[in-house]
Order: C-alpha cells, then structure tokens, then sequence
C-alpha cells in the first residue's frame, strides 16, 4: 500500500526540523560540524530528505538566514526613500550598511563574511540586481551622475567599490584580528566620509 503524501503542513514542519537541526550544530560546534549526515541524524530523517527539501547544504544554509535578511533589505529600502537627495541617499545607505555590520554581526558573519567550505558546493549565481543594497546604491549614484554630483563611471561598478569599502570596514578588523585595527564603530564616519568624498564630482 502507498504512503499517504505528506500534507503541507507537514512538509513545512519537515523543513522547519531541519533547518533547526542544522543552526543547533551552527552553534554547539560551528560551520564544520555541518554536513548532510550530521543534520540528518539530529533532525531525525535521511540524508536524501535533505537534499530533497534544499538542494544541497548551500540550499540549506541560504535558508536558515532568509527572513532576517530580507528584513535587513527592507531596511535599506525604507533608508533610501527618506532621501531624494542622491548623495545624501548615498550617504544613508552606507552608514545604514556599517550599522547593520555592527547591530546584527551575527547575520552578517555568517551570510557576508561566511568562507563556503570545499564540501559545501557552489551555489547558483543570483544577479546584483536580486539584492537591494547594491541596486539601491547604483541607483542612486547614477541619479547623482545625472544631477552632475557624482564622478562618471558605470554606476553598478561603482556601488562595488563603495560596497568593498563598507565590507572591508567590518570585514578586516575582524579577519585580521592579531592587527592592531580600528574597530568598525570607531571607523564608521571616517569610512562613509571617505567613501563619499571618492565618488563626489
């Protein structure tokens, strides 16, 4: 006799034990205790049952950082709106940037600063434009190009650099902690300042 199909419901509950069991194992052991059979095992289903609901692990980890990155998105959204200004909507995004690498490091460590192991694959490349931040940010530098403020330069690659400066102002005190560095909170003005003044006309 067939099994009966899983409800939605119970699907839904499937996905959500899982992806509870992988973020248990995130922080009882950190990212390498991750692996397929390890979930597995603690969520109480086979290792096919993974892959089947995610993909693979990079799937399954994409998914355990979703709802509070968009959230994290749809603050970048209300900031650029409160701005019609282009450098100063530039100005906003990139300190609302550093806030967000300072008040919720726990995301941005594990989604921006996050080093994919070997085992974990590569997941499928999402275009820029899939991301507000990026997209926001050239938005508003190609109104601030029109406005005769900003430097001329393909807008999308100049949001990168700028995007690079507000990582690397989180990312390197942090990655080269034995370097007597700055804090990203110390460095936070200076960094949108300079960054500013980079791509000011």
């Amino acid at each position: 006799m067939a099994r009966p199909k899983a409800t939605p419901e119970q699907r839904a509950e499937v996905r959500r034990s899982i992806q509870r069991a992988a973020a248990d194992l995130y922080r009882e052991e950190g990212l390498a205790a991750i692996s397929a059979r390890a979930v597995a095992k603690k969520a109480g289903v086979s290792v096919g049952t993974i892959y089947s609901y995610f993909g693979d692990l990079a799937g399954l980890g994409q998914s355990l950082w979703e709802g509070r990155v968009a959230r994290q998105e749809q603050v970048f959204r209300d900031v650029a709106v409160k701005h019609a200004d282009p450098l100063a909507r530039i100005e906003a995004l990139l300190a609302s940037y550093l806030l967000f690498g300072i008040e919720q490091h726990e995301i941005y460590r594990s989604v921006l600063l996050f080093v994919r192991p070997d085992s974990m694959g590569v997941p499928d490349k999402q275009h820029l434009s899939e991301f507000a931040f990026p997209t926001l940010l050239a938005q508003a530098l190609k109104d601030g190009q029109s406005a005769g403020q900003i430097i001329a330069g393909d807008p999308a690659d100049l949001a990168q650099v700028l995007w690079s400066g507000v990582h690397g102002a989180i990312a390197l005190p942090i990655n080269l902690s034995r370097v007597d560095l700055k804090s990203v909170e110390e460095m936070k003005d200076v960094t949108v300042d300079a960054l500013l003044r980079m791509v000011q006309a």
